[in-house]
This record gives C-alpha cells, sequence and structure tokens, in this order.
C-alpha cells in the first residue's frame, strides 16, 4: 500500500463508542495512532472545528476532523477496505439502515449502564421491551434484538448480508459482547436467538479482527466509563 496519513482516534481508555472503530481498522488491516480524549478541551473547546459535537470519538486525518461512530466506520471502510460497505447501493443503504438500528439497541443498554447502573429491575425492563421474542410486535422504538435477528435469518448467513461481511457487522458483534457479559444478560440472548452463536464465530475468526479480540490491550479496557457492564 502506498504511504498514507496515519488517522488518529482520539477516546477515552476504555472499549465504548471507541471499539467500533478500532474493529473497523482492524478488519482493515489498518494501523493507526490512539490519544486519549483531553476532557478540558473537549467541552472547553465545544462546537469548534477540533470538537464539533463536544463528544469523542473523533479521528483526525487528512487535516480533517471526523466525528460520530457510524460516520468514522463508514470513513475507514470507504478508504481502505470499501467492500465492507457492502457491494451494491441496495446493500450500502442496508448496511446503514443496519448501523442506525444496532446503534438504537445498544444506546438503550448505554441508557440502562449510566442511568441505572443495570441494576436487576431496570436490566430486567431492558430484556422485557428489547429483547424478549415476545414483545417485538409492541412499542418499542425500533430498538429490539428480533429485527436484527431477523436479518440473519433472511440472509441465511452467517453475517447479516450473507456471505460477506460488513462493519453491521463489526458493530453487531460488539453490541453482543455487551449485552452478553454476565453482569448484563449472560449466555441468554444466544439461547434464545441461536443464529447469533454462529454469527460471533464467524466474525470472530476475521483476518485482523481475531487478532484484535484477543489483544491484551483490548482486555485491559472497561467495557463503559463508569465501570458498569
Amino acid at each position: 500500500m502506498a504511504a498514507y496519513d496515519k488517522p488518529t482516534l482520539i477516546y477515552f481508555n476504555i472499549l465504548g463508542r471507541g471499539e467500533p472503530i478500532r474493529m473497523t481498522f482492524a478488519a482493515c488491516g489498518i494501523e493507526y495512532d490512539e490519544e486519549s480524549v483531553p476532557y478540558g478541551d473537549m467541552k472547553g473547546q465545544a462546537g469548534s472545528k477540533e470538537w464539533p459535537f463536544g463528544q469523542a470519538p473523533v479521528l483526525r486525518t487528512q487535516g480533517s476532523t471526523l466525528t460520530q461512530m457510524t460516520a468514522i466506520m463508514r470513513y475507514v471502510a470507504a478508504r481502505f477496505k470499501p467492500e465492507l460497505l457492502g457491494s451494491t447501493l441496495e446493500e450500502r443503504a442496508t448496511v446503514d439502515a443496519l448501523l442506525e438500528g444496532i446503534d438504537d439497541l445498544y444506546l438503550k443498554y448505554i441508557d440502562c449502564v449510566y442511568t441505572d447502573q443495570l441494576s436487576p429491575p431496570a436490566r430486567d425492563a431492558l430484556w422485557a421491551k428489547h429483547f424478549n421474542p415476545m414483545t417485538a410486535q409492541e412499542r418499542n422504538g425500533g430498538g429490539h434484538l428480533r429485527f436484527i435477528d431477523g436479518f440473519l435469518e433472511r440472509s441465511g448467513g452467517p453475517f447479516l448480508l450473507g456471505a460477506a461481511p460488513t462493519i453491521a457487522d463489526l458493530f453487531l458483534f460488539f453490541a453482543l459482547e455487551a449485552f452478553s457479559r454476565d453482569v448484563c444478560f449472560g449466555n441468554r440472548p444466544a439461547q434464545i436467538y441461536p443464529r447469533l452463536g454462529v454469527f460471533q464465530e464467524a466474525v470472530a475468526d476475521l483476518d485482523g479482527l481475531k487478532e484484535r479480540l484477543a489483544s491484551s490491550a483490548r482486555a485491559s479496557l472497561s467495557f463503559n466509563g463508569n465501570g458498569v457492564g
């Protein structure tokens, strides 16, 4: 590969919303630098070119500052491994829809983590509304694991769009990691939705990504910033 500007990811020293970006770099086989968030600058300069939304993660690259997790994932894939975005316009639109749908579900988990510290009553309510297959037809704001599992069912797997992985698979894999930790739902998602186990095995075996998943650097990071989850 020709010489390129080495991107710099700026995020907290946790997995959080930085990890799907790290996983995208890994799946693309691309090196990058990483810096911890200077929190005072991030909030003090919120709305500036350097911190457009006063949030992390951000990616500094090619003289630009990119922000928002899924936008950064799309950029990394488009620049270094476009096939991770899908092979047709329709597939790319489906990947975009999946990223939003997975994030809808993931943010329900995040709210439970930071607002309720995954307390048993809050965790039970989260499962009942957004994970229990019996509630998929009820009001849930579009965030339900049954909807995501439906893509695996229709595609025939092992990935969300079928035989080829995309960045939506990377995000779903990470979200399932969070949901399946002992402090959250344990192995209940995989028991209720057995296609997820085959999916997770396929994603975990992707070149580049499997090295990231096995790395000691990754293992040393907490899932969330408050130590819960």
